[in-house]
């Protein structure tokens, strides 16, 4: 018994938001064999009402540093702009980390450099589309084009900066608009809160550079829509992932929670399908 003990793996819970509190739910539950070790928040009132969703664990709150070291696996539910200062202590403290703000990562690659040479591991999961195993296989072989069109509904906008600079009120949109056209690294940095999908895709395959990303506000739907068009020398292939918003935030996929959830338990379960 005491050494099926010692292979559960202690996660901290950075962000106790939407995606935190989806994987704080699951360990609840028993679904993931871990224990959490910590949470952390810069709003402790997003923690205190985890808290309440939960039924049988009561993670401790910690101040960040505290959360890394005492865990095993770090895992960023954060904002974009949180990601160095998190990766440089679980850096300093040799700690595995997953990352949700994959935008965040395409800005450090300094400290992923650094993270390679003291074998740390990095991980991203596919979030809120399929293809992901796909693109990573094909850019074995080589990748000429990747392209992302994003459609969701108007409320899924609010409060971005970028359409409030150009004068675009998304609630009064009543048609099908293309309010983005260009690169995936403009995207990131539009639409921070809404195309971590394009940063996913940019790090699996051709850069953010390269990524073209189109985005589509839709008043007709109520799903938020990613397509995905991979050409290469294998070939070409095309994914659209159809995905709910989630219940508490409508800016968030639902898969993307359940995408995370699914990660933890590959890193600690024995049995890996699929690339």
């Amino acid at each position: 018994m005491e050494n099926i003990k010692n292979k559960i793996k202690k996660i901290g819970i950075i962000g106790c938001g939407n995606i935190g509190t989806e994987i704080a739910r699951a360990v609840d539950k028993g679904n993931i064999n871990v224990e959490i070790s910590g949470c952390y928040d810069i709003s402790k009132q997003k923690y205190e009402q985890m808290l309440k969703k939960l039924k049988n664990i009561r993670p401790e709150f910690m101040q960040l540093e505290d959360v890394i070291k005492s865990c095993d696996l770090a895992i960023e539910c954060a904002t974009k702009e949180a990601v160095r200062n998190i990766f440089e202590i679980a850096i300093k403290y040799y700690r595995d980390i997953i990352f949700l703000s994959a935008g965040g990562v395409l800005d450090c690659q300094d400290l992923i450099e650094e993270a390679k040479t003291k074998m740390i591991n990095i991980y991203i999961p596919s979030g809120a589309v399929v293809g992901i195993d796909g693109l990573d296989a094909a850019k074995y072989l080589g990748i000429k084009q990747v392209t992302l069109i994003t459609r969701k509904p108007p409320e899924a906008f609010k409060g971005n900066k970028y359409l409030q600079q150009k004068n675009i009120d998304p609630n009064k949109i009543n048609v099908e608009t293309v309010v983005f056209d260009g690169t995936a690294k403009e995207a990131i940095n539009d639409f921070p809160a809404n195309i971590n999908v394009a940063a996913t895709l940019s790090i699996a395959g051709i850069g953010p550079e390269k990524t073209k990303v189109k985005i589509i506000i839709d008043p007709f739907i109520k799903t938020n829509i990613h397509e995905i068009i991979v050409e290469g020398d294998f070939g070409r292939f095309r994914t659209i992932t159809e995905n709910l918003p989630s219940p508490e935030n409508p800016k968030t996929s639902y898969l993307t929670s359940l995408s995370t959830i699914v990660l933890i338990k590959k890193i600690v379960e024995p049995i890996h399908i699929g690339t």
